[in-house]
């Protein structure tokens, strides 16, 4: 059972069914007169519920389904700090003191709430979002590891002064990490620059709930600098017998940020990070005593910045390849507590409601570029047609065309004809005879003006002899 309340906290985005969070929030009402009352909320499993009191012993007065609930940051007010989660169906209004507690909430729950989805990194530990990334294709390092380290692994970006030393733009990094947390994919070129990303990825680790290394581990690992300091080659042995003691997510990740931060110390002379000064960054997030006490974690600083200059320079013995974790036996489907089987299907109908939603929209897109694609072939087909028609009608003019010049150049009437010259010009006492006479009288100015008609009270004016009136 224990086994199973695991895996459903898996599933579910937490690491256990006991990892609660609780406080005091101020909830907006559902009434006519809406106001915000006080109110002790639980966040625990898939659920946030609230209550009147802080003591637990009376029923709770709402339970909010977690899974699938959108968060969203409201602007702040003179009267606090407020959140709202939200779906189609519903909507949920809280106020928080101080922001740094606002922020505190929207963690815990986005864990929950986006953690079926691919998201919900920030504040769930290295395992459970490594498994949960798995089920969308992810690796064995948690993806925004993956993309930030990918990112700042160019020679360029290595020579950047003061690496992971500077800030960058904190508007960006929140923008970029509530994309990471929503389970989105967002474009590093296009947003971040060396610094941003370098604070994006520091964040994240400080966002854990435990150091990457468990903190079970804590004296067992800072014990080792005795030994090293007396003999160095044992010293390594016993750290690499204690780094295969490391979950295998949490092993995979170290390897992969000793194996970037050896090649960043490499451009110390650019960047200005050596090995000591990324030490003192990464140390606490690498290893740390979660047992509240200042004077032991001040005792061991120097201890625990040494432990990780070991595991930077040594990366290459200390951790030879990825570990791959063991397959789980199948569930106990007989001895499963009806409750958590209903949580756990739960889970896993929001998860494959999503994926046919996603399967509808594809479904839907594709139609459109078919529609798009059938529309496009008959333009292109009418555009064919239209250019084989005008191209017959140029066929045909051409063909007329050359039948016309063949006519003019091999006619066999015009060839035959004898090339006759030009008759001589008539003086004015040739005399006409014949028909030559008859055309030349015919078209005479003077028998032109002769044969038109008389006017009545004009004499009629005799022709010469010799010529000929009439047609």
């Amino acid at each position: 059972k224990q086994w199973y309340q695991r895996r459903v906290a898996i599933t579910a985005g937490v690491m256990s069914m006991a990892n609660i969070t609780t406080g005091w929030l101020k909830k907006e009402t559902h009434g006519t007169l809406r106001r915000y009352e006080r109110r002790w909320v639980v966040v625990s499993g898939n659920s946030l519920s609230y209550f009147k009191k802080d003591d637990n012993s009376n029923p709770s007065l709402g339970i909010i389904d977690l899974p699938g609930k959108k968060i969203v940051q409201n602007p702040d007010t003179d009267h606090g700090f407020k959140f709202e989660l939200t779906d189609k169906e519903s909507s949920y209004n809280f106020s928080c003191e101080t922001k740094t507690e606002r922020e505190k909430w929207v963690d815990a729950i986005s864990c929950i709430s986006y953690g079926p989805f691919g998201g919900g990194m920030f504040g769930s530990s290295i395992e459970v979002t490594v498994k949960r990334e798995k089920l969308h294709g992810g690796r064995n390092v948690p993806k925004i590891i993956s993309q930030c380290i990918g990112y700042l692994d160019n020679s360029f970006r290595l020579k950047e002064n003061g690496i992971f030393r500077l800030p960058g733009n904190e508007k960006t990094v929140k923008q970029l990490k509530m994309e990471f947390q929503e389970g989105m994919e967002p474009n590093l070129e296009a947003k971040g620059d060396t610094h941003t990303i370098g604070s994006l990825l520091k964040l994240y680790l400080r966002s854990l709930p435990d150091s990457v290394i468990p903190s079970s581990l804590y004296e067992d690992f800072v014990a080792i600098i005795l030994t090293y300091e007396l003999n160095q080659q044992e010293g390594l042995n016993e750290l690499r017998y204690l780094i295969n003691r490391i979950p295998c997510s949490a092993y995979n990740c170290i390897r992969r940020l000793c194996e970037f931060l050896f090649k960043v110390q490499t451009y110390s002379d650019s960047n200005r990070m050596d090995l000591n000064n990324l030490a003192i960054v990464f140390s606490p997030t690498i290893l740390k005593n979660n047992s509240g006490n200042l004077d032991l974690e001040m005792r061991d600083i120097q201890k625990l910045k040494k432990v990780t200059e070991m595991m930077i320079l040594n990366h290459e013995t200390l951790f030879p390849a990825d570990k791959e974790e063991e397959d789980q036996e199948d569930l106990d489907l007989e001895n499963i507590d009806p409750d958590e089987l209903k949580n756990l299907f739960t889970v896993k109908m929001i998860k494959y409601q999503v994926q046919s939603r996603e399967i509808l929209t594809k479904d839907k897109e594709i139609a459109a570029l078919r529609a798009q694609l059938a529309q496009s072939q008959q333009t292109v087909e009418q555009q064919e047609r239209t250019i084989i028609e005008q191209q017959n009608k140029l066929d045909h003019l051409g063909g007329c065309v050359q039948r016309l010049e063949a006519q003019e150049s091999c006619s066999p009437a015009r060839a035959s004809l004898p090339s006759s010259p030009l008759p001589p010009p008539r003086s004015s006492n040739t005399v006409l005879t014949g028909a030559n006479k008859n055309v030349e009288l015919l078209t005479s100015p003077q028998l032109r003006r002769r044969t038109q008609p008389v006017a009545k009270d004009r004499p009629a004016v005799k022709p010469r002899p010799g010529t000929i009136c009439g047609p």
